[in-house]
């Protein structure tokens, strides 16, 4: 280009660019775009110093017209915040005796009394004899308080942050680093970082000297008690109040140092982006021609547009052609509006940088006319790429799974509605089918949840490629979807799809090289039989996947009204059972369990009832799988609990012999021990009684579920001074070599084995080694659902602890059990059996 391809040129022909007016206008458009304002400073000749000039814009920073920036007697600025006052004069006159630039930072007090962050550099000059300065300050106050909440979540940073001194000596640590390293915060300030690492620097700060560059490095740590780990350490060297100091950020890089490594480079990027601020500021003219040319861009133009601020102010057809054909027609009929209107032009539009990557600008510019006729739009342009891709992504998760790409259940609905209309005109049938993957979280606790994901996505392609492309298939939630089946005319046809769909789903697929035999259960509903509206369908759809599923795996199951009713019925008692919980209509009943040897009342069990005002005292039976199903059994336990404890303590204060009371608890809450946990301690907690007289009773089947979990819970209520004891003994598959390591004090025989022990010789064999075993594992053993004399002899014979049963009571309301209590009831013994040693 020639000597005149100044992006500023004052002596363009044909626009008297070079008139006081214009020059006055293009800067007061240039200020007025950019979050600052700018100022002209004098240093009289009597060492007083002036403001005479500040750009419009200072009244929107701070709120003050230009004539009211007023100074002190020492030439400060009266908005300047006193704390900064002296700095901010000495960096003045630094800068006048030196002739350098000035750097200006320093707090302001708007006239709202807010306080904002300035920043920004003035020039110096001599004219006629005075220090003159032409400065720009910028509203930083954003990027300030910034900084105050990095120090603010610094304590509560995942990982370990230490600040170093210049000698490596440790000046402070987070709670973080305490738990990576051992060392209380205390301990480690004033510790040298050497003393923490394996690679030390041998002392005199020589592990600064290492890793001072600001890179991660993986190194060696050392804990406290001397144990090694590998630790990753980033430090960073920062001045603050002209000190140097070094910030060290580390890391337990055992596990998964691979993908953190990722994530941390990751995170680098993005900061090293969010530091950079992208934009472009442009000054843009339309001539009276309608040609359109730009005599100004800045720098930001090549990493935007991927060309040179000198070819763009050549050839201002590079900016259009990095835009669609579509995108050009918006911006040319955009422009031609803000210059017919001189309204401020807000303008968004994708271009093709460099590397033809697509970009978000968003840009706003504000118009001025020439007196030739030219419209000159002065402004800046920024890169929203990240907040268009943002709202892209929302967009799409508002209407698709993010994991198989599938339509979402919104999306479904919507496009339901136009399959009903279509099916309604045409006279055509429609099939909702609520697909439910068979055990599916089997693989996702055995091969993990990545592996259960691309089972699901791949399980999902199979069906998908079932459908006609006017069938709809969407994910509903977790392993169930949804399936609209349309275009058909006959019920026959339609049963056939149906069908096909449910073979299709019973598929072998192949993920990380294993096989998974998937096998699903289908509900199915019809347009218009079984419903008018997709939530009615997708309702009775689930209705007979429900029955689907209770009837094993790979069942396909047609909605039938019955199934509305029972689904109404068990909708219906989970309502009630929330009121009931609500309401304390949940009560313990207690049946005495008693010794059989001296025939007293050593425990009891307590047993839920709930007594309902519509539904009277309802079976246990009915309502306890509800309850788990839906939760509520967690709240139930918790009452139980309570009023367990609560009464226990009462009866205790009455002067009654101290016993146990021992209260069930069901599989789910010992997968959430968390919950019960606290539950007990805040039972005994209220209650003031004493743990060794509360007991959990854990069934032999839930506790086999998952051993290991089982046993760490129950020794954790060991330590609590809680015991436990497996209820309904015999019914489960217990391991011996398991059940001897669960530090229990007691078995309880399933009535189911008891009430036949003497007619069947089977039941009697497994309650005589129930209690050999018992015996040998050192721990007692209770007999429930004991009945007859018969039973009692029978089990006296074979050294049974304890019995609990009709036989002696059937389970009380607090105040019977109480009056037994105080009654001292005990069970009084015919002759002693004789040990058979055998069973009948």
């Amino acid at each position: 280009m020639s000597g005149n391809n100044n992006a500023w040129d004052t002596n363009s022909a044909g626009e008297g660019l070079s008139s006081p007016e214009a020059l006055a206008a293009r800067f007061a458009g240039l200020t007025a775009s950019l979050p600052g304002f700018g100022f002209l400073r004098r240093l009289n000749a009597d060492g007083t110093i002036a403001y005479p000039w500040f750009s419009d814009n200072v009244t929107k920073i701070l709120g003050f017209a230009p004539k009211d920036m007023g100074v002190n007697s020492n030439g400060c600025l009266h908005v300047i915040h006193w704390a900064d006052r002296d700095r901010h004069l000495d960096a003045i006159r630094h800068s006048a005796a030196s002739m350098r630039p000035c750097d200006e930072e320093f707090r302001a007090i708007t006239q709202s009394g807010q306080v904002r962050w300035l920043r920004g550099a003035s020039t110096p000059r001599l004219e006629n004899g005075q220090v003159v300065w032409d400065g720009v300050l910028i509203d930083v106050t954003d990027g300030r308080r910034a900084e105050f909440r990095l120090d603010m979540l610094m304590e509560h940073a995942a990982d370990s942050i230490l600040i170093l001194d210049e000698a490596g000596m440790i000046d402070s640590a987070n709670t973080a680093a305490e738990a990576l390293f051992g060392w209380t915060a205390s301990d480690l300030a004033g510790r040298a970082m050497d003393d923490l690492l394996a690679e030390n620097g041998g002392g005199n700060g020589g592990f600064l000297a290492a890793v001072s560059d600001g890179r991660p490095r993986e190194l060696t740590g050392i804990r406290k008690n001397g144990d090694q780990f590998p630790l990753e350490l980033t430090t960073s060297e920062v001045r603050m109040e002209g000190h140097r100091l070094f910030v060290g950020i580390g890391r337990d890089i055992t596990q998964r140092k691979a993908t953190e490594n990722a994530l941390l480079e990751s995170e680098q990027r993005l900061r090293a982006i969010a530091g950079n601020m992208p934009g472009m500021v442009f000054q843009r003219v339309l001539g009276p021609d309608g040609t359109m040319r730009f005599t100004y861009v800045s720098e930001g133009c090549r990493t935007f547009l991927g060309v040179e601020p000198e070819e763009l102010l050549e050839d201002p057809e590079l900016f259009l052609q990095c835009m669609t054909a579509d995108e050009q027609k918006l911006f040319l009929a955009a422009l031609a509006r803000s210059a017919e209107t001189l309204e401020p032009l807000d303008e968004e539009m994708a271009v093709f940088g460099a590397g033809r990557r697509r970009r978000w600008l968003r840009g706003q510019s504000r118009p001025n006319r020439r007196p030739n006729g030219s419209v000159v739009w002065d402004g800046v342009m920024l890169d929203v790429t990240e907040r268009k891709t943002a709202e892209q992504r929302l967009s799409f998760l508002a209407y698709y799974d993010p994991l198989t790409r599938l339509p979402n259940r919104t999306a479904f609905l919507e496009r339901f509605a136009g399959a009903r209309e279509n099916a309604a005109r045409s006279h055509q049938l429609l099939a909702v089918l609520s697909l439910g993957i068979d055990r599916f979280g089997i693989i996702n606790a055995t091969m993990g949840h990545s592996v259960g994901d691309q089972v699901l996505t791949a399980s999902a392609d199979i069906v998908q490629s079932g459908l006609s492309r006017n069938d709809i298939m969407a994910r509903a939630s977790g392993d169930r979807f949804l399936v609209l089946l349309s275009g058909h005319t006959s019920r026959r046809e339609l049963t056939e799809m149906v069908e096909r769909i449910h073979g299709l789903a019973q598929s072998a697929v192949h993920v990380a090289g294993d096989e998974f035999e998937v096998s699903t259960s289908v509900g199915v509903a019809l347009f218009p039989r079984d419903g008018e509206d997709a939530e009615t369908l997708i309702k009775n759809a689930e209705a007979a996947l429900q029955r689907a599923k209770s009837q094993g795996p790979a069942t396909l199951q047609f909605f039938t009204k019955e199934m509305s009713s029972r689904a109404a019925k068990t909708l219906s008692l989970q309502n009630k059972l929330r009121r009931g919980l609500e309401h304390g209509e949940f009560v313990p009943y207690y049946q005495p369990q008693v010794d059989l040897v001296t025939g007293a009342i050593v425990g009891m069990e307590a047993l839920v009832r709930w007594n309902n005002p519509e539904l009277g005292m309802v079976s246990p039976g009915e309502f306890i799988p509800v309850a788990e199903e839906s939760g509520l059994i967690d709240g139930i336990c918790e009452s139980m609990l309570a009023q367990c404890a609560r009464q226990n303590k009462q009866w205790q204060d009455s002067g009654f012999r101290p016993i146990p009371v021992a209260v069930n608890v069901s599989g789910r809450q010992f997968q959430y021990a968390r919950r019960l946990i606290t539950a007990l301690e805040t039972s005994l907690g209220e209650s003031g009684l004493d743990p060794r007289y509360l007991e959990i009773e854990l069934t032999e089947s839930s506790a086999m579920r998952d051993a290991d979990s089982a046993i760490a819970v129950v020794q954790t209520l060991k330590d609590m001074g809680i015991s436990c004891s497996i209820d309904d003994f015999g019914t489960g598959y217990s391991s011996l070599s398991v059940l001897k390591r669960f530090p229990i004090t007691k078995l309880k025989i399933d009535r189911s084995f008891v009430m036949d022990v003497i007619t069947d010789p089977n039941d009697a064999a497994i309650v005589d080694a129930i209690v050999a075993m018992a015996k040998a594992l050192k721990m007692k053993v209770v007999a429930e659902g004991v009945e007859h004399t018969q039973h009692l002899d029978f089990l006296r014979a074979l050294g049974c602890d304890q019995m609990q049963g009709y036989l002696f009571s059937r389970p009380l309301p607090a105040t019977e059990m109480g009056q037994m209590l105080a009654d001292g009831k005990c069970l009084h013994f015919g002759p002693a059996p004789r040990n058979s040693g055998t069973a009948p």
